[in-house]
């Protein structure tokens, strides 16, 4: 919730904070800064999971949690683009808390009800994501109203990382106090971190049914975040909900609702599709189910190319919505058929790696390719929705090439020679 109190905001808060009017430079910083924070993650990510299987995941949940806290309290005194843009890359380089959380809640479920219960918390997670952006802009909304002009750069649209901050401390309390996890005997000989971590990567690695699941993983989430930093610019393009108008007045303050809804809509999708995504992983396989999501978000996006107003923006949105609340459950549950307990925390953070870099390269990529046929007043936006689109069908594709060199690899691994009764 915290999280999402501020990312819809934050091309908003770019413009209005630095006084950027150029459509291109603001498609610029707005891009960096909102992808700086998972590209950096998807870096420290793999030491994080090391270390939450070295020294327990419930401390790395609260380590996260307070290091988010810190920074987004000091976000709003960023003076510049470039201040904002190291801030948030060093907010992705000292969080890294989902692969704990769901390594610390699967390691309480039987393999054949993985998906199941990694769909629960993506729940929760939705849950927040979905009063995330509806509590920062009435926070915003709010303080901006009551608050004299000159406050406007230190509350305004600034005080939805401050709500950030507080509910961050709030989750850290939590996990502190009501969060448990078993504890591991300690090794009878300590291997040094940097070599264990290295040696967790080269094994994982090796295993290249899970090497290749990384790659389509990566490709998947480029082509579904490419267009999400400019979610909102592109409502600017189509205009608001006209429906909107007997709620709010102001035509600034419509369009910022517009485009908090359109965040709002994944997290509702997230809440009511994703336990089915689970179910139908348990049921069908993870990795057939994440191929048909790469299929479907691909005519999706293609389809959103087309569009000329807000009604079918968010139409299509919708269904979009729907079909991506599965592709983060189903990554995890593939990836936890194929690895083992012991490694499980480190593979689901290369998981979250690539997740994080198709996070954070996608709005590079995707303020790339929007300056192709840019005029001199707005970007060439419905082109990123073509690319992505591809990208997500290609990844689709290969995932089912990929299962059926998984099952052949299984079927012809030879049988062990004595079995264990015991």
């Amino acid at each position: 919730m915290g999280l999402m109190a501020f990312l819809p905001e934050l091309t908003f808060y770019v413009g209005q904070r630095f006084k950027i009017t150029d459509p291109d430079e603001l498609t610029f910083w707005g891009g960096m800064i909102y992808g700086a924070a998972p590209f950096s993650a998807a870096l420290a990510g793999p030491i994080w999971g090391a270390l939450g299987d070295r020294r327990g995941r419930r401390p790395m949940a609260i380590r996260a949690n307070l290091a988010i806290a810190a920074i987004t309290l000091l976000m709003p005194f960023a003076a510049s683009p470039g201040w904002l843009l190291f801030l948030r890359a060093l907010m992705g380089v000292l969080a890294g808390y989902v692969a704990p959380a769901i390594a610390m809640v699967s390691s309480h479920a039987a393999p054949e009800r993985h998906g199941r219960t990694i769909a629960w918390l993506q729940v929760a997670m939705a849950m927040g994501s979905f009063a995330g952006p509806l509590l920062g802009w009435l926070v915003a909304l709010g303080v901006t109203n009551a608050l004299p002009a000159d406050f406007a750069p230190w509350w305004g649209r600034a005080s939805c990382f401050w709500i950030t901050t507080v509910l961050s401390l709030i989750g850290a309390f939590l996990l502190w106090r009501y969060a448990t996890e078993e504890r591991r005997p300690p090794r009878a000989q300590q291997v040094p971190f940097v070599r264990e971590l290295l040696l967790g990567i080269r094994q994982l690695l090796g295993n290249r049914v899970f090497a290749w699941l990384l790659v389509l993983v990566l490709m998947l989430r480029l082509g579904q975040n490419m267009l999400e930093p400019f979610v909102a610019l592109f409502v600017r393009e189509l205009g608001p909900i006209e429906a909107l108008n007997w709620l709010i007045k102001g035509d600034e303050q419509i369009l910022s609702l517009t485009a908090s809804l359109a965040f709002s809509v994944l997290a509702v999708a997230q809440w009511v599709c994703t336990p089915l995504w689970g179910r139908l992983s348990d049921r069908f396989g993870p990795l057939r189910c994440l191929a048909f999501v790469g299929l479907l978000l691909g005519l999706l996006q293609i389809g959103t190319a087309s569009v000329q107003g807000i009604y079918s923006f968010m139409s299509l949105r919708i269904l979009a919505a729907c079909v991506m609340a599965g592709s983060m459950t189903l990554s995890y549950a593939a990836a936890s058929k194929r690895v083992d307990e012991g490694r499980r925390t480190l593979a689901f953070a290369m998981v979250q790696s690539c997740m994080q870099l198709g996070f954070g390269c996608g709005g590079m990529l995707g303020s790339a390719i929007s300056r192709i046929g840019a005029t001199a007043l707005h970007p060439n936006l419905r082109l990123p929705f073509v690319v992505a689109g591809l990208l997500c069908i290609t990844a689709g594709m290969s995932m089912f090439a990929l299962r059926r060199r998984s099952l052949s690899t299984a079927r012809a691994a030879p049988l062990p020679e004595t079995i264990d009764l015991s």
